[in-house]
């Protein structure tokens, strides 16, 4: 078919032979046209006119446009660097994100609910999410952790004695002094005097008000600091040598050798008396018993720490003056000085010295002095000894106007309590 041209199959080359070919190959080089000695470039132009085209996946590719012109090329090492650097800037970016920004963002929408520290038994399961605290609001951009809260430090010891406690705005840190008061850390007295009628009478009186920290802020001391048959010693110089703040006479104790007698918790006789007793015990209380209310032994079981026998007592149970008293009628009628010790409670007490026998002062009767310790709110009150006796000293001074002079077996006093040598190197 006219167009279409097949190659013509060449023979073999020849082998070296000379002589004259077969017969049958010289028809066909006879039957060459001439188109077919033309050159073979145009030759092969006329055959890509004349025969058809047939694409090929190669010829499809090269029509196709080129996305990537340089694909084919390798890349230099600034190229290489440069693509790894953005790569890592990617992945930091991501992770930043995931990392950092979004747990802020889910943060700004939580409360943070404190820890309870308490564990119980009923308490709810971990699923249970505790109410949230009102303190901490939620979309807050400078939200913190609540703070650690620490144990509370322990409140510093109260050394204080319950009379110190109970009488706290009696006493003063540092030790104050006046004409007539006192007050320290362990003590508080204050004197009172009164002049002018009383009960139809003129009188002179000293109320002495004592408040006391301890028990042994009240003490009592013989004359010469010994307990000697009928010894004796001048008022104002007994109580300096005792140290007494405040002093008041006592009851003349040692003009016996016999009879109930405790004085500052040492026992010196045992026996029971005629006369009523007053007995202060170390828990700070008084008690006053007529003959028939007491017995020396069991006393000494409950702990007596001063005992006084002059008498008679003066209130009755319900601290109302008595009508009747347990002495002699020369002490219950006579109008004379009267020196008697009160109580309220323990820790406070009352010394209560009148003059009397003087223009300034007539004296009191039994009754009277009963009486004025009833007015001045006691519970318990007894009668020491009187007349001449009767002497108050404060600060080292007679304070009220005795009768007369007469020196004194013992004494009533407050004082601070002197510190033992060497107590505090031990203590250290």
């Amino acid at each position: 078919m006219e167009g279409r041209h097949t190659t013509p199959k060449h023979t073999a080359a020849p082998s070296g032979r000379t002589g004259p070919r077969p017969a049958s190959a010289q028809p066909r080089r006879t039957a060459e046209t001439a188109a077919q000695r033309q050159p073979a470039a145009e030759r092969s132009a006329r055959m890509r006119e004349t025969q058809p085209t047939y694409r090929t996946d190669d010829a499809e590719r090269a029509e196709k446009p080129v996305l990537h012109p340089e694909r084919g090329k390798r890349p230099s090492a600034a190229g290489m660097i440069l693509r790894d650097l953005l790569l890592l800037g990617i992945i930091l970016v991501v992770f930043a994100f995931f990392h950092h920004v979004l747990p802020r963002i889910t943060a700004r929408n939580t409360v943070i609910a404190p820890k309870s520290t308490v564990v119980s038994a009923a308490a709810p399961s971990p699923a249970v999410v505790p109410e949230p605290s009102p303190v901490l609001q939620a979309g807050s951009e400078d939200e913190e952790p609540p703070e650690e809260t620490q144990d509370p430090l322990p409140e510093e010891a109260d050394l204080r004695t319950e009379w110190q406690k109970r009488f706290a705005d009696k006493f003063t840190d540092e030790v104050v002094r006046t004409a007539d008061s006192y007050s320290s850390p362990d003590i508080s007295i204050a004197i009172s005097t009164y002049s002018g009628e009383y009960k139809g009478y003129y009188q002179t009186y000293y109320v002495a008000d004592i408040y006391v920290a301890n028990i042994e802020n009240f003490r009592t001391c013989f004359a010469n600091d010994q307990f000697v048959y009928y010894g004796a010693q001048d008022a104002v110089a007994l109580s300096k040598s005792a140290g007494a703040i405040l002093a008041m006479n006592g009851d003349y104790c040692n003009n016996q050798r016999s009879g109930f007698l405790v004085r500052n918790g040492d026992v010196y006789y045992d026996d029971a008396l005629s006369f009523d007793l007053c007995v202060l015990f170390h828990d700070g209380t008084v008690e006053t018993y007529s003959p028939s209310e007491y017995d020396p032994q069991k006393l000494l079981q409950d702990g007596p720490y001063q005992t006084w026998k002059f008498g008679p007592k003066l209130l009755d149970a319900d601290g109302k003056a008595m009508t009747s008293f347990n002495t002699t009628t020369e002490i219950i009628y006579e109008e004379a000085p009267r020196s008697g010790f009160g109580y309220y409670e323990p820790g406070h007490y009352c010394f209560v010295v009148a003059d009397g026998r003087q223009n300034h002062a007539r004296g009191f009767v039994l009754s009277e002095f009963a009486q004025l310790f009833e007015e001045l709110g006691c519970t318990r009150a007894y009668n020491l000894d009187g007349g001449a006796s009767s002497v108050l000293t404060f600060d080292g001074s007679t304070y009220n106007k005795p009768s007369g002079y007469r020196q004194l077996g013992d004494i009533l006093l407050i004082a601070e309590i002197p510190e033992v040598p060497g107590e505090e190197e031990g203590a250290a």
